[in-house]
Formats: C-alpha cells, structure tokens, sequence
C-alpha cells in the first residue's frame, strides 16, 4: 500500500509481479476512480483491477453488463503498440470486449484539424471513434468520423459528453456526422497540398512518379484527394495514393474493363515499395484499407470518369481533369468539391 503526500494512495504491485504495468500518474488514478464510481452508479457491476488469472492481466476496470464482459482501459502514458496489441488480443481471445480510453492530453485542435500521434491511432476503434477521458473536467470526449489529410493531421468531429449524464452504451455506437465542415476544411487544405513546395520536397519519390508521366506534382488530377470514409486506414496523403491509383487507371485503355481486383493487386505493390504507408489499427477489426480503395471507385463512378459495368468491374468512360496552371487547378478543385457536396451518400456510404 502506497500512502504518502504527493500522489493519490494507491496499491503498488510486487517487484516479482508477473503482471506487465506503468507507473501511475495521479491523472490516471483519478480516472480509473471516476469511472468505476459513475458505472456503480449506473447500477453496473465494476472492479478495479479486478485480476483475471487465465490471461495474466489485470484491467483498470473489469464491468459485466447484459451477459457481455468488459475490460475498460484507461490510457494516460504513452506504452509500445506491441503491448498494446499483445493486452487487445488476450482480452478478446478471453471474449472479453476491450473499451479503450485515452487521456484528453493526447489531442490537439487546430481549428477544423486535429492533430494526432501514431499512439493515438491505436484508440481509433470499431465504431470509427477515438475515445477520451478528462479526469478534472469529468468528461468523455469522442473524436470521430476522421478523414486524414497526412499521417498526424486529420479533419474530425469532437463530441463531449459529461460523465455523469453519459450511459454506457455510448462506447459502443458512433455519433452522428455532419458534413458541412469537412468541405470547407477540404477545400482549405486541397489549396495548401498545391501550393506548399513541402509536400513534394519531402516526397521524391511522388515527383519521381508523376514527372515519369509528364505531370506537375502539384497540378495533380482534380479527382485525386478526395474525401473518403474510410481513407483512415492511410498514413499516406490522400492526393498522393488517389494520384497513384489513378495513373494506373489511365493505363487501361477505355474500352477495356477491369476489375477491382487488378487495382487492388497494384496498391498492394505500391504498398510493398513503401509508396504507400497503411495505418496500424489494431481495434479496428470489421474492416480493411481495401475498403477505401472501393470508396474511391464508387466516388469516381459519382463523379463520371468511371462506369461500373458488374459487381466488381469497371470502366473508364472518360480522362482524369489535368489543371494547366494553379488558377486552373484550384477553381477545378472548387467546382469538384461542389458535386461531392451535392452526392454525399455517394462519398460516405458504408460498403462493407
């Protein structure tokens, strides 16, 4: 037992302990505490660090709740994605449901923008939300519907809801999106990925690739980056891997069909060469970077540069929209993201 002056009393473990732990920061006691008091108070069965011999792991707190076990974490320090994954998997091999929470501390805002580490990432789950808790505000905070612009920075919706008016079934279903600010967010930052030579500095081997097929890197294909719901599975900049895909669907001569399989047997070796970065989500368990690939098919079907002519086939009915100078490019990008506008089912329905 740990009783002195600086941080909150608590159990330490043995210096023998089996058990894989951190050290403790009075942000997480707190935490742990105010969960487990708010889920007795929603008349829940909760312990914490109830130890759960047969995996060897003892979560802040364990809730049974309508014949469904629950292991709530609540993260504040950074620990390695193998740890990690290895608790996730051990929880979910014991059919326990893993809820994971991250300290508020983690998140920063830049107006439409959040800004979020790779560690981050990992809390991004099922229900394509990034949980957080806010011990001294006593809030839960959801960061979702995400659409990355690079590997750290994303357009989000942030939702916060007290602790105690929240019911446990929030954990587990996604808030409501509204579209109206990703476009103009998208629109702002489309801009910036034409007129910011740091893109193309940091990215050779992009250039190298669109120069090879008589391309301005930054005049890229008005139907390249574009908005999509689940481009959350890439680090890679959406202008970037549309771009890749799209030169290879110039490739193909109109006439010819093809099939999503062919596409996605290239971006898997654009994959292999390191060309494309692919997320590590390791909650994210129903569903695959493949599916962006299919949104973006669809979106260029909504968009009529192709014609779907079977389940998984497709045509190509007409050339991508090269701009010839940025004025050009940037009243195209305009007027692109005016028809998204107009078909947003067709940008963000879930295919599974």
């Amino acid at each position: 037992m740990k009783i002195g002056k600086k941080r909150m009393s608590h159990f330490a473990h043995e210096t023998k302990c089996t058990i894989e732990t951190e050290r403790e920061t009075f942000a997480h006691l707190q935490g742990k505490q105010q969960l487990y008091e708010w889920l007795m108070n929603e008349n829940i069965e909760a312990e914490v660090e109830k130890y759960l011999p047969h995996i060897q792991q003892r979560p802040d707190v364990f809730v049974r709740h309508e014949k469904k076990m629950y292991a709530v974490e609540y993260q504040c320090s950074v620990i390695p994605s193998s740890l990690f994954v290895k608790r996730t998997n051990a929880y979910v091999n014991a059919h326990i449901v893993p809820i994971w929470l991250l300290h508020s501390s983690h998140m920063r805002r830049f107006g439409l923008f959040f800004q979020l580490s790779s560690f981050s990432w990992l809390f991004f789950n099922c229900y394509e939300m990034i949980p957080f808790y806010c011990p001294q505000r006593r809030e839960v905070s959801f960061l979702h519907h995400l659409i990355p612009l690079s590997k750290t920075i994303t357009y989000g919706e942030w939702t916060t809801i007290p602790l105690d008016t929240m019911s446990f079934s929030f954990f587990q279903q996604a808030p409501q999106r509204k579209h109206d600010a990703l476009f103009d967010a998208w629109q702002m930052k489309k801009k910036q990925w034409r007129l910011s030579p740091l893109y193309y500095r940091t990215n050779r081997a992009f250039c190298r690739i669109v120069y090879e097929a008589h391309m301005t890197p930054s005049l890229f294909p008005h139907e390249a980056g574009i908005p999509l719901r689940h481009s959350y599975w890439f680090e890679t900049p959406p202008f970037v891997w549309q771009t890749y895909m799209l030169l290879e669907m110039m490739n193909i001569p109109p006439h010819l069909t093809f099939s999503f399989h062919q596409l996605y047997e290239r971006m898997q070796y654009f994959i292999r060469q390191n060309l494309i970065h692919i997320r590590r989500l390791p909650l994210m368990t129903k569903s695959h970077y493949s599916y962006a690939l299919m949104d973006y098919l669809h979106a260029l079907v909504s968009l009529r540069l192709l014609k779907k002519v079977g389940k998984s086939t497709f045509q190509r009915i007409r050339s991508w929209s090269l701009p010839h100078n940025m004025e050009e490019a940037i009243r195209g990008d305009e007027q692109l993201l005016r028809r998204i506008v107009s078909k947003k089912e067709d940008f963000f329905t879930k295919r599974e």
